[in-house]
């Protein structure tokens, strides 16, 4: 028997026959991935067709009490805020009180004069090149601040490049948009969304941060290493980007929004799930707080959110109405990927076409493609083999703190080998197979005409 979203509650597990010839490959995978992770609690839906067809919640809310945990429980879900923020931008524009071509500079007059050619949309789009606050000291997402403070610490440092000229995920960029859409709509920013995107989707349990414990609530908790401890609880100084908490009956209300277009118009929602343009002419796999497909590939859209002691999850195929959402209680954690596994198993269709080596027409591009590899592993910039929108976002305080991300998983490569090319504008992209310590990848490479790395995804390897 199928239940639709809105029919959800209580339910522990239901399944449809599709859904049962997977059933124990789901299972295996998140036993693995909560061993593995070590997480405490993980709660999550798969919805097919406008139905959820498995759901269940697995784990402790609270280890010390051993609490199991619940599908009523509540979950930070951290910078899936920012889907909920892109949408209040778009109501505003859609009733034609900002465009998102205006300069912040028109509706935020205290920031610094570094920032006044960026404009709304560089702030959607995560291509303003304004560096992240959540790594300037007293600006952290364990830090009580106000706006003054925010906007005095910023003012002293210099902006990671001009904006549009690459692609760097920065928390700064949905703050700002908070405070525009308070700015713009003459009300604080929770209120605004409360009242047009919360109220009007149904989101009852939703709710923002305040640093305090919240009846319900399951306790976050940090890894590290092999050791789980509890987490201090943020004071969300901002809530633009990371300042939602939720349940997972009404994230499955916010997917059934999106799925019937609801809130604004046709056009917002292309605006939002279309990929981001920089400068270059170039695009970038990311909407409005939405990580996006790469060209050629299954039309796909989610996302990630962390926050002290939380990690979530969302994950859409479209075309096949596939939806998987995640929610638990450690951080860090990438529990996008893990949303897209269980879509992956329960789906098999999604999943990306599998590998298949070609002759290689040029072996020399290949060995400048595997260098500029390298050199990502390392997170060290090589302007011989990178364009500069590949070379900037890694010179970032989020890029030299975090290191290589993803990257890192081939600084040792056994086999490197290719599979596809395509045209892409002026540019070729490229697909390649990296074998690293008894794993296996996937890095999509877009190679410039100058011969040289302009963008990279890399997939796999769990």
């Amino acid at each position: 028997m199928r239940r639709s979203v809105l029919g959800l509650g209580l339910l522990s597990i239901t399944c449809c026959c599709a859904s049962l010839a997977h059933a124990d490959e789901v299972d295996e995978a998140i036993k693995t991935q909560m061993e593995r992770n070590h997480i405490p609690a993980l709660v999550y839906a798969v919805v097919k067709d406008g139905h959820v067809i498995r759901s269940q919640a697995l784990g402790s809310a609270d280890l010390e009490l051993k609490k199991p945990a619940t599908q009523d429980n509540l979950f930070e879900i951290g910078s899936l805020t920012k889907q909920v923020t892109a949408m209040g931008v778009m109501i505003l524009l859609e009733a034609g009180k900002l465009q998102l071509e205006d300069p912040i500079s028109k509706y935020l007059p205290d920031i610094p004069p570094a920032w006044k050619e960026v404009k709304i949309r560089n702030l959607l789009y995560q291509n303003s090149g304004l560096p992240d606050y959540v790594f300037v000291p007293k600006l952290t997402l364990i830090d009580r601040f106000d706006r003054n403070v925010f906007m005095s610490e910023m003012a002293k440092l210099p902006v990671d490049f001009p904006p549009g000229e690459a692609w760097a995920y920065s928390n700064t960029n949905y703050a700002l948009l908070g405070w525009i859409i308070e700015a713009v709509a003459s009300e604080p920013y929770t209120q605004f969304i409360e009242e047009n995107v919360l109220r009007p989707v149904g989101m009852t349990h939703t709710s923002f941060s305040d640093g305090k414990d919240l009846l319900g609530l399951a306790k976050g908790y940090l890894r590290q290493g092999i050791t789980v401890i509890p987490s201090p609880r943020g004071p969300a100084s901002i809530k633009s980007d990371s300042g939602l908490i939720s349940t997972l009956d009404d994230l499955l209300k916010w997917d059934e929004a999106l799925s019937g277009l609801r809130l604004v118009g046709r056009n917002s929602y292309t605006a939002m799930w279309t990929r981001g343009k920089l400068n270059s002419g170039r695009v970038k796999p990311y909407g409005t707080g939405w990580n996006l497909s790469m060209p050629f590939s299954t039309p796909y859209m989610g996302h990630g959110g962390n926050s002290a002691g939380y990690s979530a999850g969302i994950s859409r195929f479209p075309k096949t109405r596939l939806s998987v959402i995640v929610l638990t209680n450690i951080y860090p954690l990438n529990a996008e990927s893990i949303a897209k596994q269980i879509a992956e198993l329960v789906e098999p269709a999604v999943k990306p076409t599998p590998f298949k080596e070609m002759v290689d027409p040029d072996p020399e591009r290949t060995k400048k493609v595997r260098r500029a590899i390298e050199a990502l592993s390392i997170n060290r910039p090589d302007p011989a083999v990178m364009e500069p929108e590949a070379c900037a976002p890694m010179r970032t305080a989020r890029a030299k703190q975090a290191g290589a991300g993803p990257w890192r998983q081939v600084i040792f490569v056994d086999e490197f080998t290719l599979g596809d090319v395509k045209h892409q504008g002026q540019d070729v992209l490229l697909t390649y197979q990296i074998k690293s310590m008894g794993k296996s990848y996937l890095a999509v490479v877009l190679w410039s005409p100058n011969n040289k790395l302009a963008q990279a995804q890399l997939y796999g390897g769990e």
